[in-house]
């Protein structure tokens, strides 16, 4: 057995257990009997490219970490890093629900004090996309999303975008206000490249 084959032996293996996962709960989840996951792990044979790349999403690390030989230590820094990146999305959930339940509260509130001015108040709703949006960035780069980041990072330009003109269009009623959307276009493109450019190093 080769060493490449061994340490995906090893790395399948020791994830598995690190996560407190039997032979046939994995299976299931690759779609695999479990004989096939026990195949794998004595380094009997291995599995293709794409069910490597299936296995390392399960347990959240890169499709190269799987061939390298670890220590128990570093196995276990896998799994506490797994457990982060579920905190950190629920910590993200949570604070885009506070920003938009904020929104609705305001919403809800001028509403009541001051109904004649109810079709401004919307507004307070679109401007919660770009402050949700910065926090979604921060978690998609705390885990090293990059599309997450991008799709992100691009609401909030065209949040921020709408929301200027919203408030100039609607409320100071400026005219031809709509340009500003143009100032997006050379914005969305640069971030198009800096996300793709920095994927390729």
């Amino acid at each position: 057995m080769d060493y490449i084959t061994k340490n995906i032996a090893n790395n399948i293996q020791k994830l598995r257990k690190i996560n407190k996962m039997t032979q046939n709960e994995l299976a299931n989840i690759l779609n695999y009997s479990d004989k096939a996951i026990s195949k794998w792990e004595r380094g009997e044979s291995i599995p293709d490219i794409t069910t490597l790349v299936f296995i390392a999403n399960v347990f959240k690390v890169d499709i190269d970490y799987l061939t390298k030989d670890h220590t128990d230590k570093e196995i276990e820094y896998t799994q506490i890093d797994a457990k982060i990146s579920i905190r950190n999305l629920l910590i993200t959930i949570m604070l885009c629900t506070a920003v938009y339940l904020i929104a609705t509260v305001f919403f809800v509130y001028m509403t009541i004090n001051k109904p004649n001015l109810v079709s401004k108040y919307w507004i307070s709703f679109v401007v919660a996309l770009p402050v949700s949006s910065i926090i979604v960035t921060f978690y998609a780069r705390s885990t090293k999303r990059w599309l997450i980041a991008l799709i992100a990072v691009s609401l909030f330009v065209w949040g921020t975008i709408t929301t200027f003109f919203l408030l100039g269009a609607f409320i100071y009623s400026l005219s031809n206000f709509w340009m500003i959307f143009l100032v997006g276009i050379p914005i969305q493109a640069a971030i198009f490249i800096y996300y793709f450019w920095k994927r390729k190093i």
